[in-house]
């Protein structure tokens, strides 16, 4: 009778730990979940935010005339425009510093083979 007693009592015990593991790995799948949702959260609040000043900004009417002159490549009557060219690319070659005259001859008599 004890032994079935503790067999049964062994029995509640591991099916007790497996749903205790169960929940535990739930919890930390679903906490994951949360943390990713609040970062994409912020990050599309962030976007809203930058859109919502983006269409405030467009709505300007000095905003709206710049970009049609832009477009059209106009100019207001005192304003000079500079064309400046895109720079050009030059390569440049490294050379190494020679070693001093001296180094050089002890080198060239003195050096083992």
């Amino acid at each position: 009778m004890r032994l079935i007693k503790n067999i049964i009592f062994i029995f509640l015990l591991l099916f007790l730990f497996s749903s205790l593991l169960k929940n535990l790995f739930g919890y930390k799948s679903k906490l994951d979940f949360y943390q990713q949702f609040k970062q994409n959260f912020e990050k599309e609040k962030k976007r809203n935010i930058e859109l919502k000043t983006e269409s405030v900004r467009k709505k300007s009417t000095e905003e709206i005339e710049k970009t049609i002159r832009n477009d059209l490549n106009l100019l207001k009557d005192n304003e000079i425009a500079l064309i400046i060219p895109a720079p050009i690319k030059t390569s440049v070659s490294i050379t190494p510093t020679p070693s001093p005259n001296w180094k050089q001859w002890w080198e060239l008599y003195f050096k083992i083979n």
